[in-house]
């Protein structure tokens, strides 16, 4: 019998990672082993790096990588999905699309799913450029309206998904993230004196992942720490991930404290790094204000380190009760939180504890199973 053709928008599995690279490239790392009955085809715009093409796996690179951010780049995405995708999928006979990233063709010539992974374009409109902001709020409408079956990451997601578009609850699939091995506390000494050598990383710091942006709440982590940093809880606060909207701000915030070498920016971190800069790190701080979910809050958890992060969008969903909660724009909340883990060798501990359980509770594997169920559904009622 000939095996069903499934291909996955994979354009962030190429690009340096974040989320939506690791969630592509988590679920294609474990689904063929899963259904070996379908093909599984990775839609690009540049090949990937040797060595890493998941096994059973192939890789379909489209058009060229023109950046990111660029004048070329805003053009040729949309360019990208709605002729260079749909001609493949004529083409080569694909039964199912799966727009892994919140948006799928105008056109799908197949079956089709799409994952949406947060509702900020619609929640916090004010964090993104405007014309952004419409493209993308167009988008997931449309993707949304038309897609044959779709996905959130979290059960919040789904109910700000429900509230704002009006998609039936009962018709979404709510399939949450999972965390790598390779985020443990349990590394060998001589990986973490490289991570600390390679990155020039203090003894004790706090620690916060993500792009550099509005809803983070960067901001509002430099004050609540800034006497931390004063009176030596802490030797610094390191900011891991790329300049996004309000990062200017950021900086000149940082430099109107006068903290010097006790803030800085370490921009991208790559992948093979990143375990180890959690791992070292004295507590990671994630006071955003909205996530569809909170990948960092999972890896940080799994690599036994304490966390504090906001009571708000579904944080609460994915760290329980293993972390410290505050209101995402509370200063002052957040200096005490700050202040109390940091003082506190027994409740670091009881965060570490509870963190590592938490974790434990999310996998990839999982995903990928209920992943590929799904796909089954959609392609029998095709």
């Amino acid at each position: 019998m000939k095996r069903r053709v499934v291909a996955l928008d994979a354009r962030w599995a190429v690009r340096k990672m974040n989320g939506v690279g690791q969630y592509i490239l988590q679920l294609a790392r474990r689904m063929p082993a899963l259904a070996p009955e379908l093909q599984y085809r990775l839609l690009v715009d540049r090949a990937m790096e040797p060595g890493s093409l998941p096994d059973g796996c192939e890789q379909v690179v489209l058009g060229h990588y023109v950046g990111d951010g660029t004048a070329s780049a805003k053009f040729c995405s949309p360019f990208w999905l709605n002729l260079l995708v749909p001609r493949y999928l004529r083409r080569h006979g694909v039964d199912l699309f799966h727009g892994a990233n919140f948006v799928i063709p105008g056109s799908v010539p197949c079956r089709s799913v799409v994952t949406v992974h947060d509702m900020s374009f619609f929640r916090e409109p004010q964090v993104y450029d405007p014309l952004y902001r419409l493209y993308m709020q167009r988008q997931v409408r449309s993707a949304v309206r038309r897609a044959d079956a779709l996905i959130t990451i979290s059960n919040r997601t789904r109910d700000d998904l429900v509230q704002v578009l009006g998609r039936p609850g009962d018709s979404i699939q709510v399939i949450g993230c999972g965390v790598d091995d390779g985020f443990r506390e349990d590394h060998p000494g001589a990986y973490l004196r490289r991570v600390k050598s390679e990155l020039d990383l203090p003894e004790r710091y706090i620690l916060q992942v993500g792009a550099v942006e509005k809803k983070k709440n960067p901001l509002t982590l430099l004050e609540a720490s800034a006497s931390a940093l004063g009176c030596g809880l802490v030797d610094a606060v390191l900011f891991a991930g790329r300049d996004g909207l309000g990062a200017g701000d950021v900086r000149r915030l940082a430099a109107s404290l006068r903290l010097g070498r006790k803030v800085r920016f370490l921009g991208y971190v790559p992948q093979e790094l990143l375990p180890g800069l959690y791992a070292l790190a004295t507590l990671v701080a994630f006071p955003s204000q909205y996530e569809g979910f909170g990948l960092p809050l999972l890896e940080a958890m799994g690599s036994g380190v304490p966390v504090i992060s906001s009571r708000t969008s579904a944080i609460p969903e994915v760290c329980g009760d293993a972390a410290i909660l505050v209101n995402p724009g509370d200063t002052d909340e957040l200096r005490r939180a700050l202040t109390a883990v940091l003082t506190d060798d027994g409740l670091r501990a009881d965060l570490r504890r509870r963190g590592l359980l938490r974790a434990r509770q999310f996998s990839w594997e999982e995903a990928a199973a209920q992943h590929v169920v799904l796909y089954r559904r959609v392609l029998t009622t095709g």
